[in-house]
């Protein structure tokens, strides 16, 4: 009676001790259920794998943040299209859920229904993918030397996201990012800034915001936009040639690198006034015919309307090509000599203008004079070979003369291959003293006419001595004196005249 309810006290003692020793995991209890945490992003799929040692026949089952009953054993609880069996043996069952959504995030339970009940529990961790980030503020170019502040902001990511600058490929330090959690979202949106001070070299420069998130790969959410940068006219003034020749055409070409481009140029001449016969097309300063008056310093003024410059020029021009010079014709001009010398002890006559050194015509006549000399000596020898008894003076006049380089001049050269051909001196030699040259050259034509005629004169002679060797002769005799009136051969003998002294008659003649 003092105590009556003592034993609804024990009962809820045990009751709780109970359910504190069913969540207690023993190592080593093979019908323990185990499973693993798992983290996916959104828009994926995740596997949910549990499995045990042993198995005494129980089923397993998984259950989802809720506590609903997804798949026992099997057969399907809960009608998700989302979610489908993977694998279901005595000992392991495999979930599958697709299009993972940010409200699957949490703990999913794994039980074995044996006495006690086993449990086990797998974290599902969700991951906000982050939008493609957005850059601001370059709405409106800026001028160089000024000051640009972008803004890069992305959205929907979980855990924040981190931006980073870059200009090419070298990364830039911004302000720290900005971070703000979407009311009633598990999410947050961020922002970043970056202050740049900009030059003409920045323009059509690239900067790019990217992404960092652990549901993304470096580089896969990027947004990149080009720079706009005004600056004032770098001027350069380009010749439409490096060498001006009088009396060509001719221009000069203002070249004025700015952005905007120039919107206005001006031609002007330093220390004076443009050519009266110069004219001005807009980047174009021309000259219809180049004048040694045209020289001086030209000058190009560009404006775009952020600023001006100035370019120069200095132009000189050349004096005109000469329409006779050798070196423009295709071919080698004909070389000639300015005089004949006969002496060849003295030095070679100077070259004109228009002839070649290499040209120096000294293998022709030596080349005659040898033919001429190895000719006659032929005739010679033949002569001795037929008349063995003839002398033939060593001092005629038949002797060839010997020549001497100067006596021929080269008039005429081939234009396309460069060969000389020698002729007669007699034609471009007015000095008087060459005759003596001329003489030797009869005597020795002479000499070879002479041999010629010997030589054929010896051969008549031969021909005309073996026709008459060979011809036999005929020869008179008396015996057939009378033999026309004799009637047979003895009558004729009888009929014949000297008798005896006849015989002295007979005689043979041979010539």
């Amino acid at each position: 009676m003092a105590f009556p309810s003592a034993p609804l006290w024990i009962v809820g003692v045990m009751t709780l001790l109970s359910a504190v020793c069913s969540n207690v995991v023993f190592d080593d209890d093979p019908l323990q259920p185990v499973t693993s945490d798992e983290t996916v992003s959104v828009g994926g799929a995740v596997t949910l794998t549990c499995h045990v040692a042993e198995s005494d026949n129980s089923s397993l089952q998984w259950s989802n943040t809720a506590q609903q009953t997804l798949y026992f054993g099997e057969k399907r609880a809960l009608r998700d299209n989302r979610i489908q069996l993977h694998r279901s043996t005595p000992t392991e069952l495999s979930i599958i859920i697709s299009e993972v959504q940010l409200s699957d995030e949490g703990e999913y339970t794994c039980s074995i229904f044996t006495m006690p009940v086993r449990t086990a529990r797998a974290t599902v961790t969700v991951l906000g993918v982050p939008g493609k980030p957005h850059i601001s503020g370059l709405e409106n170019p800026v001028q160089e030397g000024g000051t640009l502040t972008l803004t890069c902001t992305s959205t929907g990511s979980k855990p924040p996201a981190r931006l980073r600058w870059f200009r090419g490929d070298l990364e830039l330090e911004g302000r720290p990012n900005v971070v703000e959690s979407v009311p009633d979202e598990p999410t947050y949106n961020v922002s970043s800034e970056l202050t740049l001070e900009v030059s003409r070299a920045d323009d059509n420069q690239v900067v790019t915001c990217a992404v960092d998130h652990p549901s993304l790969a470096p580089g896969d959410k990027r947004s990149d936009q080009a720079l706009q940068v005004l600056y004032s006219p770098n001027v350069q003034i380009v010749p439409e040639s490096d060498l001006p020749r009088e009396g060509e055409k001719f221009h000069l070409e203002c070249l004025g690198n700015s952005n905007p481009e120039p919107s206005s140029y001006i031609w002007d001449k330093k220390d004076g006034e443009l050519p009266s016969l110069a004219k001005t097309e807009d980047t174009f300063l021309r000259f219809e015919a180049l004048n040694k008056s045209d020289n001086g310093v030209y000058l190009c003024f560009a404006d775009n309307g952020i600023g001006s410059s100035v370019g120069e020029y200095t132009l000189l021009v050349q004096d005109p090509t000469d329409p006779t010079d050798s070196t423009s014709s295709p071919f080698t001009s004909t070389p000639t000599f300015s005089s004949v010398v006969t002496n060849p002890t003295s030095s070679p006559p100077e070259l004109s203008s228009t002839e070649s050194p290499t040209d120096t015509p000294s293998t022709a006549p030596v080349t005659t004079a040898a033919s001429t000399a190895a000719s006659t000596a032929t005739s010679t020898a033949l002569s001795n070979d037929l008349f063995p008894d003839l002398t033939v003076n060593p001092d005629s006049s038949a002797t060839p003369p010997t020549f001497s380089p100067s006596t021929l001049t080269p008039s005429v050269s081939d234009g396309l291959n460069g060969h000389v051909t020698p002729t007669d001196a007699a034609e471009n030699i007015a000095d008087p003293t060459a005759m003596s040259t001329s003489s030797g050259v009869d005597h020795a034509v002479i000499g070879g006419v002479v041999a010629v005629i010997v030589f054929i004169l010896l051969c008549l002679l031969i021909v005309f001595g073996r026709y008459l060797i060979r011809h036999k002769g005929t020869y008179l005799t008396h015996e057939a004196k009378g033999s026309d009136d004799a009637p047979d051969a003895d009558t004729a003998i009888i009929n014949a005249e000297g008798g005896n002294s006849g015989a002295e008659d007979k005689k043979e003649y041979f010539i």
